[in-house]
């Protein structure tokens, strides 16, 4: 392996690192706090748990990477978790868009809120990205690729690419984008025919929580184009893409996966607040065992 390999495969190692860490900071914030299992959290820990996947497939890939040629018997499985894992990450930001449309836009249609329903389109988000990933895994169309030493779907496979821009990156901008556009709508008509100082309140919340999401979706994107860039490249010159044009795209994406995993302590207020209390506790108590010992050193003296 040259230098550039070394770094690349450390970095989205330390990458992966970090959004494992934060991922399972607010799954145990979430589990030990009940003032932290509302609904929108709950969606947000949808996404923590895609975060989660993807996060850990690229750092074991990332590992196998350094550690061998990457080539094992479970390097089609690792590709499959990170498109899996991609698949959902995006697709969860979209349940969460459609949550925001029911409190606010579809706020009469008190059905929509309901657990019931929530908990059915997370497992249908779930159902689908489960049915566009694994037939690709059980088709052969995720394989080994010896110049980056991932296993993934090649660059050359027009038409599972295709398919996965489509539905994987495609359909929820744009519907995260028709979201955003009829929330921000729905609360500057609002704000202009009321003057109750907590609906614009509320609204500009909710305002807030889609654009968080915005931002969130705008990372990813950014952090693709990279791939997008080879992809083009290898589709119109008909040649086999760079050697380091893989890894460079898997180091982008690493980097966006451990920073979402990381925006997602920091956007959720609730668990944020939870993670600060808990810190002042233990600067509290760490106070107070100093000045314990001093006063039992003054006392001995």
């Amino acid at each position: 392996m040259d230098v550039f390999e070394i770094f690349s495969s450390v970095f989205m190692l330390l990458c992966s690192i970090l959004g494992v860490v934060c991922a399972f900071i607010f799954i145990g914030i979430v589990i030990c706090s009940r003032q932290c299992r509302t609904i929108t959290i709950l969606l947000v820990l949808n996404s923590t748990a895609a975060n989660l996947i993807i996060n850990f497939a690229c750092g074991s890939q990332a590992f196998y990477q350094l550690a061998s040629d990457g080539n094992d018997r479970l390097c089609e499985l690792r590709g499959f978790f990170i498109h899996l894992g991609t698949s959902l990450l995006y697709h969860t930001l979209c349940v969460q868009a459609l949550h925001r449309l029911f409190v606010t836009v579809l706020a009469r249609q008190r059905y929509l809120q309901s657990t019931r329903v929530i908990i059915f389109l997370v497992i249908l988000q779930w159902l689908m990205s489960l049915g566009l990933c694994l037939p690709m895994l059980l088709t052969g169309h995720i394989v080994y690729h010896p110049k980056s030493r991932i296993c993934q779907v090649a660059m050359s496979d027009l038409f599972v690419l295709l398919g996965l821009a489509v539905f994987v990156y495609l359909c929820p901008l744009i519907w995260i984008g028709i979201v955003y556009i009829q929330i921000v709508r729905y609360a500057k008509y609002n704000i202009s025919i009321t003057i109750r100082r907590c609906l614009v309140q509320k609204q500009q919340r909710e305002v807030r929580l889609i654009r968080r999401i915005l931002t969130l979706f705008g990372i990813l994107l950014i952090m693709g184009f990279p791939y997008f860039v080879f992809f083009l490249m290898v589709q119109f010159t008909q040649s086999p893409a760079p050697s380091y044009g893989l890894r460079l795209s898997f180091v982008f994406l690493s980097f966006g996966y451990g920073i979402c995993s990381l925006l997602n302590l920091l956007y959720t207020d609730d668990v944020r607040k939870n993670i600060l209390n808990r810190i002042n506790i233990c600067r509290c108590h760490n106070r107070q065992a100093r000045v314990q010992c001093v006063n039992t050193i003054n006392v001995a003296n």
